[in-house]
This record gives structure tokens, C-alpha cells and sequence, in this order.
């Protein structure tokens, strides 16, 4: 920001201070859409101002009281606000991606998403969801607070106060939650996927329906928390050696696009009859591993590549394959009712979708004797593949060739088969890992 704005700016503040004070000459702070972006401001008071929209993007801005603010839409991107106060905040779809937030204090803020005016990448009246990603928020107070669908991926946030918050739906993934107090939290539907849960409180918190893939809860306190259809890794102990050792770098393969960590390659290894349910391993490498009998219940394995691999007799409930390579893999018997072995959308490596759909790959694989009760098979490459046997009732095939698959000998009640036409009433294909 130019000297000129600054001074400008400061200006408004003063008279916004009058305001707070009842003082003549007093005016309420209104910059909608100002551009303040590398602003510094230490200590100073702005309590019911209206910034809407404002870009605060590398400002340095601690201390400050945003106390019952309209922030609506703002831009806080790797902004340092340590030690400031969102008190009551109106913080709807605003954005503190990498932003410094130490012992900040957003006790009842509002940070659901909100309806944002059209941009250049955004279409006209798109909500966009309050982004915390990737942020510093060690020792934050949000107590009460509304994170509703909320972005805190990757983010830090150590001895954090959660009491009583509403999380419904929020993206943990990733995150550092050692020595935070959930107790209370309304996690219903939560994300937190691979996140780092060392000490944290969870004391009745609601949790019915989360999805915990690769964490470890036997550090946590979940003393009266309702996990009720969530998903999580019941004994992460008991997994082999092999798998462990790749299970911590490949989480952070994942939750940071490819960034750090490691892809796992559990290719060629004897797997037999292990516990995989609840386990992340999208886009890992299976070829030629032996997986019989083994437990893949709630596994995530979009993108995995189990090309030749031997899955008889698995049991695959629930499990997402969608984009999986599955080529001439043994899945003779498995029990695959509800699994996902659909396509999956494509994005880029900053997260936005292409647009481009990748199959699963099921081409002379061997389902005979398979169980695919409701199992999700949308646009799947299935030449050569066999299905002996095999039942498909209420099974979906849309958009996939059934010339090149014999299914006379499959019991095929209720199969969903013909055109794939994604209309709004479809499931969208979930976006998975970069390309």
C-alpha cells in the first residue's frame, strides 16, 4: 500500500476511534474493497468496523482489535496478526491462507462460507468457504466459534481452544491438533484425514460420521465422544512393519498435493489377510502385491495402481477405487458391495479441476464369485474383465461397454447399465490427487 493510502487510511482509523469513544467528530470505519495489503498496525482498536472485502494480504497487522467486525469476504493471506482479536467477527468466506495467527482470539466469530460478488475465477454467487490452510494458529481461542465447512488444512494448531465450536463439515486434514481441547465440538461430518491428534481433548465431542483415514486416536482423549459411522483406524499397531513405516510419508504425500513426504510402494509384498479398513492410500502402488484376505473396508485407493495384484477374497465394503488401476488383478470372491470403482475428476497441482475424467481401469480383471451389491462401476475400462458368477444386482454401470464384458453368466437384477448423463441428480466424481 502507497504512503498516500496509508495515511489516508489512518485518517479514518483516528476518526473510527472517536466514534468507538462517542466523541464529536467521530465516524464508523467503512472501507469496502479497500486495498490495504501490506499494512502494519500494532495495537490498534477497530472494533465494529466494516472492511468488507478488504485486501489485508501481507500486512502486519498484531494486536488489533477486529472485535464484531464485518470482515466478510477479506483477505488475510500471510498476514502476521498475532495476538489479535476476532471477537464476534463477521469472517465469512474470508481467507487467512499461511497467515500468522498466535494466539488470536475468534471466540463466536462467524467463519461458514459466504456468497462472494463474481471474480475472474469464481462464477456469480458462488459461496466460498472460509480458507485457514496452511495457517500458524498454535494457542488460537475458538471457543463457540461457527467453522462450518471451513478450510484449516495443514494448518498448526497446538494448544488450540475449541470448546463447544461447530466444525460441521470443516477440513482438518493434515492438520497438527496435539494438546487442542475439542471437548464439545461439534465435528459431525469433520475431515481429518492424516492430522496429528496427540493429546488432543476430544471429550464428548460430536463425531458421528467423520472421516479419520490414517490417524492414529490412541493418543487422544475421546472419553464420551460420539464416533458413531466414523471412520477411523481402529489399531494402527497392528498393521506390518512395511506398511507402517510408509503409512506417516505417504499421508503427507497426500495432504500436500505431491509437495513433501513420499508416495507408498508396497509393490511385490505379501500382504496376506492384513487390515487395511479406514486407510488412506490413494494413489499408491500395489503391482503384483498379494492382498488375500485382506480388509479394505472404508479404504481410500482412488488412483492406487493394484495392476496384477491379488485381492481373493477381500473384502472391499465401501472402499473407494474411483481412477484405480485394477488391470488383470484377482478379485475372485471379494466382498465389493458399495465400492466405488467409478471415475474420478483430474485436478492441477494448485488444486483446480480440469474438467477430465479418469476411469478405473478393470480391464481383464477377474471378479468371479465377487459380491458387487451397489458397487459403483460408472465409465470403468471393463474389457476383458470377468464377472462369473458374480453379483451385480443394483450394481452401475453407466457409461461403461458392455460389449467388451460377458455378463450372461452374472446375476444382474436391478443393474443400472446404458448412457452416463451427469445431471445434477449424479454424485460428482470426487477431485483426488494432482496431476
Amino acid at each position: 500500500m502507497t504512503d498516500d493510502k496509508t495515511i489516508h487510511f489512518l485518517k479514518r482509523v483516528r476518526d473510527h476511534l472517536l466514534y468507538l469513544k462517542l466523541r464529536p467528530g467521530g465516524m464508523r470505519l467503512q472501507a469496502k474493497g479497500m486495498d490495504l495489503s501490506s499494512l502494519h498496525l500494532k495495537g490498534f482498536d477497530l472494533k465494529n468496523a466494516v472492511l468488507t472485502q478488504c485486501d489485508f494480504s501481507d500486512s502486519k497487522l498484531e494486536e488489533v482489535n477486529f472485535a464484531m467486525a464485518d470482515l466478510f469476504g477479506a483477505n488475510f493471506s500471510r498476514a502476521s496478526l498475532m495476538g489479535s482479536s476476532f471477537l464476534r467477527a463477521d469472517l465469512r468466506g474470508t481467507n487467512f491462507y499461511k497467515a500468522n495467527l498466535r494466539q488470536t482470539d475468534f471466540e463466536g466469530a462467524d467463519l461458514r462460507p459466504g456468497q462472494v460478488l463474481a471474480t475472474a475465477n469464481r462464477r456469480d454467487g458462488a459461496a466460498q468457504r472460509t480458507s485457514l490452510k496452511d495457517a500458524t494458529l498454535d494457542g488460537v481461542r475458538f471457543k463457540d466459534a461457527d467453522l462450518s465447512n471451513a478450510d484449516l488444512s495443514m494448518s498448526s494448531l497446538t494448544h488450540g481452544d475449541f470448546t463447544n465450536a461447530n466444525l460441521f463439515s470443516a477440513n482438518l486434514s493434515g492438520a497438527d491438533l496435539s494438546d487442542a481441547n475439542f471437548s464439545g465440538a461439534k465435528m459431525k461430518q469433520a475431515i481429518l484425514n492424516g492430522a496429528n491428534l496427540t493429546r488432543c481433548c476430544l471429550r464428548n465431542a460430536d463425531l458421528r460420521n467423520a472421516v479419520l483415514r490414517n490417524v492414529d486416536l490412541s493418543g487422544a482423549d475421546i472419553t464420551g465422544a460420539n464416533l458413531n459411522g466414523a471412520i477411523y483406524l481402529k489399531d494402527r499397531g497392528k498393521l506390518p512393519d512395511e506398511v507402517r513405516s510408509k503409512l506417516d510419508p505417504h499421508t503427507l504425500w497426500i495432504n500436500s498435493g505431491g509437495k513433501r513426504g513420499e508416495r507408498a510402494d508396497l509393490s511385490g509384498l505379501d500382504l496376506h489377510g492384513v487390515d487395511l479398513s479406514a486407510c488412506d492410500l490413494s494413489g499408491a502402488l500395489f503391482r503384483e502385491a498379494s492382498l488375500e484376505g485382506a480388509t479394505l473396508s472404508n479404504a481410500y485407493l482412488a488412483l492406487a495402481d493394484l495392476g496384477g495384484a491379488s485381492l481373493r477374497g477381500a473384502q472391499l465394503e465401501q472402499a473407494i477405487l474411483t481412477g484405480a488401476n485394477l488391470a488383470e488383478a484377482d478379485l475372485t470372491g471379494v466382498q465389493a458391495a458399495g465400492a466405488d470403482f467409478g471415475m474420478v475428476e483430474l485436478r492441477t497441482p494448485d488444486g483446480r479441476p480440469t474438467g477430465r475424467m479418469w476411469p478405473a481401469n478393470l480391464t481383464r480383471a477377474v471378479f468371479a464369485n465377487a459380491d458387487l451389491r451397489g458397487a459403483r462401476l460408472q465409465g470403468a475400462r471393463l474389457a476383458g474383465a470377468q464377472f462369473d458368477r458374480a453379483n451385480l444386482t443394483s450394481a452401475d454401470l453407466r457409461g461403461c461397454d458392455e460389449v467388451a464384458v460377458d455378463l450372461s453368466h452374472a446375476v444382474t437384477l436391478g443393474l443400472r447399465r446404458g448412457a452416463l448423463a451427469m445431471g445434477s441428480e449424479e454424485r460428482k466424481p470426487e477431485v483426488v490427487l494432482a496431476v
